[in-house]
């Protein structure tokens, strides 16, 4: 089967392939191009606005699907093969910035790119993307620096007293230090909405969790309410070690059987199908991630009922990864 390219970039630009211009791309507008099953592909993207930079990569094919050695590195581009010959390729080369920040009267800089971190006494403190200038608290004898991310999550750097060492860092939703521990409430990114409340204790040596105990990120559930929808959150429920309630999505027969206990040794997430199959059953999308910059995804078909339940309306009545 021939394989076909399909390019985006979440800022519109210009895709050459193989040294020829093959049109514009963009996350709503994607390019779309067959190519060869085996051998280089050479790719350009050139941005038509903003600060970002032009972005050269070199990926290599053999059976219709990249080589993971030949997009390890491929800083700024990152691949999905899809099932049915589509390789959905994303450029998002760094936008490389500084910013000077003052902290608690101390020069520092926040570095943007391919990294993002924190430059401040001569530490190179890792933060999320986007994120704004900290400022210094001190507790128990221990300095750490809070800040928030743009839209949305906050970071914390636990450092020496006299600001000299990097003893840990966490990134969460929301952070609080408070009674000599430090509280943070952890988004784990699924559709129905599961978190974590979890407590740490700076030592020494290094930030040591001490508590953990599940919560609802969003102050409730969101209980899907399509059959997809019911398909993704088993398959996530069952990922998170949610045994139970991975079974209230699934039939009672079905259920029994576990067909899901497995899950997490053929995939890392659960995601909707993005391209149409050849196959009449409805599916959603098995992704597992070869290396940081390369994933492959395989269908798992189900039968779903409409059955009206405490997580939902819809019940899954069978599973198939054929």
């Amino acid at each position: 089967m021939q394989p076909t390219l399909i390019c985006t970039s979440r800022v519109p630009g210009m895709i050459y392939i193989n040294g020829r211009f093959a049109g514009e791309a963009s996350e709503a507008r994607p390019l779309m191009a067959p190519v060869s099953p085996g051998g280089a592909v050479y790719l350009e993207y050139r941005p038509l606005s903003g600060p970002g930079r032009a972005l050269a990569r070199k990926i290599v094919l053999s059976g219709g699907a990249p080589l993971a050695d030949s997009l390890s590195n491929a800083g700024g581009l990152s691949c999905v093969v899809w099932p049915g010959g589509a390789i959905e390729a994303e450029f998002s080369p760094a936008q490389v910035s500084t910013e000077p920040v003052l902290v608690d009267g101390l020069p520092g800089t926040l570095r943007r790119g391919e990294d993002t971190a924190l430059l401040l006494n001569g530490l190179a403190i890792p933060v999320p993307e986007g994120a704004l200038p900290p400022r210094l608290v001190r507790q128990g004898g221990k300095a750490l620096l809070l800040g928030e991310t743009a839209g949305s999550g906050q970071y914390l750097a636990a450092l020496s007293p006299d600001l000299s060492s990097l003893l840990g860092t966490l990134f969460a939703q929301a952070i609080e230090p408070a009674d000599g521990l430090i509280h943070a409430v952890i988004d784990l990114g699924d559709t129905v909405g599961h978190g974590r409340l979890e407590q740490w204790l700076v030592e020494a040596d290094g930030l040591r969790r001490v508590s953990s105990e599940s919560v609802w990120a969003h102050g409730s559930p969101r209980w899907p309410d399509t059959a997809e929808g019911a398909m993704v959150a088993a398959v996530e429920a069952a990922l998170a070690g949610l045994p139970g309630e991975c079974a209230g999505y699934l039939s009672p027969a079905l259920a029994a059987d576990g067909p899901l206990a497995d899950v997490a040794e053929v995939c890392d997430l659960c995601v909707p199908m993005k391209y149409s199959l050849p196959d009449a059953r409805p599916c959603v999308g098995l992704l597992r991630a070869v290396n940081a910059r390369l994933a492959t995804v395989r269908p798992l078909y189900y039968r779903a009922e409409p059955v009206s339940g405490p997580q939902g309306p819809w019940q899954i009545d069978a599973l198939s990864l054929e």
